[in-house]
């Protein structure tokens, strides 16, 4: 007989899947996963079908826990943060498709509370911008579009959260609405001190409390699955949004440790320890929470689409979405490169843009595909360094580490250590995100990974070269691209 396993589900932007991991000697593996449907329904308007999404989730979970000799340990949940879902408290269904991360249908909202001077309130008290990309103006433009939510809202009757809390209020068959401090502190509603919603903006951005989930810490008991739905009763111990879940899985557990993950998005973030700070164009987030320790805070910077790039040219140029940028290097001088900017519906940050629309430019008679492939790799690279850049503090580190599907490019990874003059580190395991809810989870339980769990393996690293005049050329030229057209 063997022991029992812990349950990691990690609920992603194109994907749900569940991990099997060995809480004794950390090996770990994709048992299930399914692809996500995205409703487009507009230029800014994308969003997706809660019951969907439980019902994959369901059966991902499922067929995981039938691997396992013994019933599982206990779940942990990591997931994409900021996407909305709004359901009756009295029905427990959904009463709007959930609006995700990168849907702008709420820019008439941004826009009034920038007119009425909240900007600077949400930016003290939450460590976070005013902007579409958060959970709190997907909510208030919900609300002002249907006053029959609103009214539900204002009477109690009606519940929203982040995907989390969503998952967790289903696969609890309604028993518990709650989410963790990491997801919590991307509402625009979370008191970076207090740790609780904050009255006056829960009032000033027209979002009731009784609307919101309870918070606890990334690791808490938060309840247990119905056994009707997932064949076994299972306790879950730990919830975490997916970059904070990537920064523990990366072991970066110390003061000024960072991390770059290139998924849909491309994040960069940092370990702040126990006191919150702010950078200009980058946000302050809640890292996790451990029992009987001090929350530990992160900064970070996202740049919208950074992943997105490859599937881009993958479905244009029906190319590999794994594909390497051509072996030799161009020696073109920086203006006469082939240039991608993704701004596919915005270009995020550290700059925040407002102009969208992706620019491919620098194309003559003789370019190709290869032009093209390059062009859009070293895009993610460009973008991860306009982040590192961003960071504080970070000229004393000499390493950064990397994950998410874009890191495992090497073209790209070189690049970045070459802008970066830093080594870049790439761990072996790419399921770094569901360890980091994994340990979140056992952490409950007064447990741990074994130390170097991502490491298991020889990790890749990546050393600056003599190329960093060809590098920030070609990065000085991107970004006089963007201020000449997206600003």
């Amino acid at each position: 007989m063997g022991h029992p396993k812990v349950l990691a589900i990690d609920c992603g932007t194109q994907s749900v899947r569940c991990l099997l991991i060995d809480p004794e000697t950390g090996a770990h593996e994709v048992v299930a996963s399914e692809k996500l449907a995205l409703k487009v329904k507009g230029p800014q308007q994308i969003e997706i079908d809660p019951l969907e999404l439980v019902a994959s989730t369901v059966r991902v979970l499922r067929a995981a826990a039938a691997r396992c000799e013994e019933p599982p340990l206990c779940i942990g949940i990591t997931n994409m943060r900021e996407s909305a879902v709004a359901w009756s408290r009295e029905t427990g269904l959904p009463v709007h498709d959930g609006i995700m991360w990168m849907s702008q249908q709420s820019q008439n909202i941004v826009a009034r509370w920038d007119d009425e001077g909240l900007a600077p309130l949400i930016r003290e008290r939450t460590g976070l911008t005013n902007h579409t990309f958060f959970f709190g103006s997907k909510v208030a433009w919900l609300l002002n579009e249907r006053p029959d939510l609103a009214a539900m809202a204002a009477a109690g009757k009606l519940a929203v959260g982040t995907i989390d809390s969503w998952l967790l209020y289903s696969l609890s068959a309604g028993a518990v609405h709650a989410t963790d401090v990491s997801n919590a502190s991307r509402y625009q509603l979370l008191n970076l001190k207090s740790l609780d919603w904050d009255e006056d903006l829960s009032t000033a951005l027209g979002i009731p409390h009784a609307a919101l989930p309870e918070i606890r810490g990334t690791s808490a008991q938060f309840g247990f699955t119905d056994a009707g739905l997932t064949g076994v009763r299972i306790p879950i111990t730990g919830m975490i949004g997916d970059q904070q879940a990537s920064l523990l899985g990366h072991g970066c557990e110390r003061t000024g440790e960072t991390k770059a993950t290139f998924g849909t998005s491309c994040v960069v973030s940092t370990n702040l320890g126990a006191a919150p700070s702010t950078a200009e164009g980058l946000v302050t987030s809640v890292a996790w929470s451990a029992p009987g320790t001090e929350a530990v805070y992160e900064m970070e910077g996202s740049a919208f689409h950074c992943g997105y790039t490859m599937s881009w040219l993958s479905r244009v140029l029906s190319i590999p979405a794994e594909s390497e940028a051509p072996p030799a290097r161009s020696e073109l001088p920086a203006d006469q490169r082939v240039y991608l900017v993704p701004s596919f519906t915005e270009l995020g940050a550290p700059g925040w843009p407002k102009g969208s629309g992706a620019i491919l430019s620098g194309l003559v008679m003789d370019s190709g595909p290869p032009d093209i492939i390059r062009a859009g790799i070293e895009s993610m690279a460009f973008e991860a360094y306009d982040l590192v850049q961003a960071m504080p503090d970070l000229a004393s580190t000499a390493a950064l580490s990397v994950d998410g599907g874009g890191a495992g490019n090497n073209y790209l990874c070189q690049l970045l250590a070459d802008l970066a003059q830093k080594t870049i580190v790439r761990p072996p395991s790419r399921e770094l995100t569901a360890l980091g809810a994994a340990c979140v989870a056992l952490r409950t339980l007064g447990k741990d990974l074994p130390a170097g769990t991502a490491a298991v393996g020889q990790p890749d690293y990546f050393h600056p070269s003599e190329q960093q005049s060809y590098a920030l050329d070609g990065f000085r030229h991107w970004k006089e691209l963007i201020i000449r057209n997206l600003y």
